[in-house]
């Protein structure tokens, strides 16, 4: 192979904890649409036509945003699950030249 790449597994838990703070921010997104929310005599006589347009669409946007917050948050822990498998295939590789060194140098194994 040719090339190759460099992976930096503090990198990536560093971009994980920034995923965890998008989360965070997310959810105070949901929060405030949750609580945001008109019941359907806020419209009054002139207006009661609307509930029936905007609740649906406000449901939509909640279950957006639920959605949302359980994306990233599957994202940041699969970023932090292969950062430590970086760290382990690291690891293994080490041990395993080591052993060829220690073997090479009449060490034994």
């Amino acid at each position: 192979m040719t090339g190759g790449y460099d992976v930096a597994p503090e990198e990536l838990r560093a971009h994980g904890s920034h995923l965890d703070g998008l989360v965070d921010r997310l959810r105070t997104a949901v929060d405030a649409a949750r609580i945001a929310s008109m019941s359907d005599d806020s419209y009054g006589l002139l207006c009661s036509f609307l509930p029936a347009v905007v609740d649906p669409v406000e449901r939509s946007a909640a279950d957006a945003l639920d959605a949302a917050v359980e994306g990233v948050t599957t994202t940041a822990d699969n970023v932090r699950t292969t950062a430590r498998d970086y760290d382990e295939q690291e690891s293994a590789h080490a041990d395993a030249f080591q052993g060829i060194e220690r073997t090479s140098l009449g060490g034994g194994a």
